[in-house]
């Protein structure tokens, strides 16, 4: 069995969205056909997320596994010519098994872009056509207050039920005008129904001196969804980029992985910056043990010189650590350290 990354482009206007559909079209299933024609197999494919109906996207990121073995230029050329030509395979690659495309996500980054001068037939895919000239000095201020860690409940619509922890991180927000033309740019972990849409929205009253930039700070406290009720049109929305953190060993239940800005370590390292240490053999070396989905913290790696010790923080760490232990000791040779190491679990 072989594990392919892919990156997909497409437009999404005339698409139901990214998830398969019991009624419409979704952009999976045009992808899911298209792999069956090729294998004959029907073959479930998994993104780094759902984008809604009419969202575009510069770089969508799936990952399929199957059994036929194809160079990966043929792999692309062969997706592509099944392909309605508003949707397209920009790269396939080979991964290892512990790649997923959804749960190794380190951040993610969508552009809202407006067009605020006359109408524009040639842009009307990509860019929302606003009507009103818009404060840009007031949606910058409004946006100040959307980054950082946050309580969404106001500015999302994913059910409670399913996500009772409405709490993201936005890292940055940037915004850019050049002739009568806005582009907000979010980068986050990750993002919930409508969330960018809604912030969006939120950005455009505060440019239409609806609400005042202050404003956003008492919208995110009420924690209520009748606070910004305005989506602004989904057709302004592109996922531009989806970026990756590295994995040393990955099961069902969680990962060892590089520590990222947040973690509760001393500083950001990424995987391959560890690894370049390690072959350097500048010691201690950090990574994290954590749940898969949530991303939990569950244990410190630490790495001196002929010995690994995990300190895991409950017992679901312990007993996830042993679980590990197999894949990680592979992780360790493969980069040229003894995988027969002593490995302490604490």
């Amino acid at each position: 069995m072989n594990r392919y990354r892919c990156v997909v482009e497409y437009m999404g206007g005339k698409y139901d969205g990214w998830q398969s559909q019991t009624l419409g079209t979704s952009i999976q299933e045009q992808i899911e056909a298209a792999l069956l024609r090729i294998t004959g197999k029907k073959t479930n494919i998994i993104a780094s997320g759902r984008t809604d109906a009419g969202v575009n996207a510069r770089m969508q990121v799936f990952m399929f596994d199957t059994e036929r073995e194809m160079k990966e230029r043929k792999w692309m050329g062969a997706i592509n010519a099944f392909l309605p030509d508003d949707i397209h395979i920009l790269d396939v690659k080979l991964v290892t098994f512990r790649f997923h495309a959804r749960y190794n996500v380190r951040w993610k980054k969508y552009a809202y872009r407006i067009n605020i001068g006359p109408y524009d037939v040639f842009t009307k895919d990509y860019e929302y056509q606003c009507p009103i000239k818009l404060d840009f000095e007031a949606m910058k201020q409004a946006a100040q207050y959307l980054v950082g860690t946050h309580d969404f409940t106001s500015l999302n619509s994913s059910p409670l039920s399913e996500y009772p922890d409405q709490t993201r991180t936005i890292q940055s927000i940037d915004l850019q005008e050049n002739n009568g033309h806005i582009v907000i740019t979010y980068c986050g972990k990750g993002f919930l129904r409508y969330m960018v849409r809604m912030m969006s929205a939120q950005l455009i009253e505060a440019g239409r001196h609806r609400i005042m930039p202050q404003d956003i700070e008492k919208i995110l406290a009420a924690k209520s969804r009748t606070k910004a009720r305005r989506n602004a049109p989904a057709c302004g929305l592109t996922l531009e980029e989806v970026n990756y953190f590295e994995i040393a060993a990955l099961d069902e239940g969680g990962m060892i992985r590089e520590y990222l800005q947040g973690d509760d370590l001393p500083t950001g390292m990424t995987l391959k910056e560890t690894e370049a240490e390690m072959e350097n053999r500048t010691y201690p070396l950090h990574l994290v043990m954590t749940t898969r989905h949530s991303q939990q913290m569950l244990a410190r790696v630490v790495i001196t010189p002929g010995e690994a010790q995990i300190f895991s923080v409950c017992r679901e760490g312990r007993n996830e650590a042993v679980s590990l232990l197999v894949q990680f000791r592979q992780w360790l040779g493969m980069i040229g350290l003894d995988a027969g190491m002593p490995v302490i679990i604490r």
